[in-house]
């Protein structure tokens, strides 16, 4: 187990336990990897700030970070020595036992006795988490160190942010001690069985199924998921991978192939059989019902917001939605031109009430307001009609003037076989107008857009984070353009 290829870590042990393939493949053929999206990028710093936040949870330690992660040779030494001094607090304690690696975010002494702590960027203890803590304590006691307990340290989501952070009262811990000793023979399970996988020339034989993206996407879909077919029962919605999966051990592989629909509920033969007619579905009578209340003038309503996991604004709680941008298209009647306007905050103040006066003001004249899924949309609005009760009037009053297009999308009253069983924006754009709008975005859905906004506040390139911020409204631009467009296609529909 010296070897580095055939070394393992708490990541590629967990790695592991989700699909003996993917560790094969990162340790044998690492260059096969996805390149991480900017979402799963500001998943990986947000993690690390809060990380290093949690230090002053527990201050006054010694840090034993490696200089490079191929270099924690020196880490394992550095936290071995402070052990032996019986240091009160040690930030990223690398250990090794048996060729595996671990390093724990905090490793604390009080009065001789050791207490392990990690820290997580999310407000519940998955199982994953545990099984992650449970590989720590196993090789931490394996090395020697005795643990009087493990703390998982998370976000406390009751947490309201006054204007000043409040470390003690922004985390919480919990003793999972009980939830480890349960996983431990798994653990020793798991290492054989890495360590065999690890050991032989030939790639696990592994079929692509449910475990691809649980519990968390593997990022080698991109080599595993090639070769599949854009008609693959894979990607027939509206059933679980387990049934995915019967129908592969039947030999129906494709959408085509399946004959006998009786097992499937009115949703799902609607989606089957437009697939396999390959001819638009229309419900005409429900559709007409929907469309046919749209009336002009006429506003097409995007909003983009960000959840910051530490707060930066005042009475807002950890991953609160906080608007940043929204878009804007207005049209007066049929022949009038498609006008647009777009409000975005620039990054640093708490921009949240010149935000929603910009919006009033631009949707002070009459005219229904559509929104594609009015979940986020109305759920900041209502928000904000509690945090700024001075235009509450106002706020309510341009909700109860929205329409939910998604409606005869989600309720099939319209389906198009381009959509290939995705109900997005960007989906059904694509298939009803015929062309990717979305293509001339840099930022390509509304998570990134969230990842990216966030993630300026970090940014010191003040040139960049004007670039950035372009970006994200050229892409919600787009949001409200392609809705317009759909609402004028549904609209034609109803009239042929």
């Amino acid at each position: 187990m010296s070897n580095k290829k055939n070394s393992l870590s708490k990541s590629t042990l967990i790695r592991s336990i989700q699909c003996s393939k993917s560790l094969y493949l990162y340790k044998n053929n690492f260059q096969l990897r996805d390149k991480p999206s900017t979402t799963q990028q500001q998943k990986f710093d947000r993690g690390h700030r809060i990380g290093k936040l949690a230090h002053q949870y527990f201050p006054g330690g010694k840090d034993c970070s490696p200089p490079n992660p191929f270099s924690y040779d020196t880490s394992i030494a550095a936290t071995k020595l402070l052990v032996q001094q019986q240091f009160a607090v040690i930030y990223e304690a690398a250990f090794k036992y048996n060729g595996i690696l671990v390093a724990l975010d905090i490793l604390e002494n009080k009065n001789g006795k050791w207490y392990a702590h990690e820290v997580k960027s999310s407000f519940r203890i998955s199982n994953t988490y545990l099984l992650d803590a449970a590989i720590q304590y196993y090789i931490i006691t394996k090395s020697g160190i005795e643990l009087e307990d493990f703390d998982i340290v998370t976000i406390n989501n009751d947490y309201v942010f006054d204007g000043t952070l409040a470390i003690s009262s922004y985390f919480k811990c919990t003793s999972v001690m009980k939830e480890i000793m349960e996983r431990i023979p798994f653990v020793e399970k798991t290492i054989e069985e890495a360590i065999a996988t690890l050991s032989s020339d030939t790639m696990p034989n592994i079929d692509i199924g449910a475990h691809c993206n649980k519990p968390y996407p593997c990022d080698f879909q991109g080599y595993c998921w090639k070769n599949v077919d854009a008609d693959s029962i894979w990607y027939l919605p509206g059933i679980s991978m387990q049934e995915k999966s019967s129908f592969i051990e039947k030999g129906i592989n494709k959408i085509q192939d399946i004959i006998n629909t009786d097992e499937f509920n009115a949703r799902q033969k609607v989606i089957i059989q437009s697939f396999q007619k390959q001819q638009v579905h229309i419900d005409a009578d429900k559709l007409r019902a929907f469309v046919q209340p749209i009336q002009y003038p006429l506003y097409y309503f995007d909003i983009e917001a960000f959840q910051p996991a530490i707060p930066i604004f005042p009475n807002t709680k950890p991953y609160e939605r906080i608007p940043f941008l929204y878009s804007l298209h207005y049209k007066e009647n049929a022949d009038s031109p498609l006008e647009h306007i777009c409000y975005i905050s620039p990054v640093g103040n708490d921009d949240r009430e010149n935000f929603v006066q910009h919006f009033l003001l631009a949707t002070e004249k009459t005219g229904q307001i559509l929104v594609f899924n009015t979940l986020m949309e109305k759920g900041i609005l209502f928000k904000m009609a509690t945090d700024f009760p001075q235009f509450k009037t106002q706020i309510l009053e341009r909700i109860n003037r929205i329409i939910d297009i998604e409606v005869p999308f989600k309720e099939l009253y319209y389906y198009h076989p381009a959509q290939q069983g995705s109900f997005s924006l960007k989906a059904i754009g694509n298939a009803m107008l015929g062309i990717d709008e979305f293509s001339h975005s840099i930022v390509k859905d509304g998570e990134e857009a969230m990842a990216v906004y966030n993630e300026l506040f970090y940014w010191e390139n003040k040139e960049e984070v004007q670039s950035k911020l372009e970006h994200l409204k050229t892409y919600c631009y787009t949001d409200t353009f392609v809705l317009s467009k759909i609402v004028d296609v549904l609209a034609q529909q109803v009239k042929m």
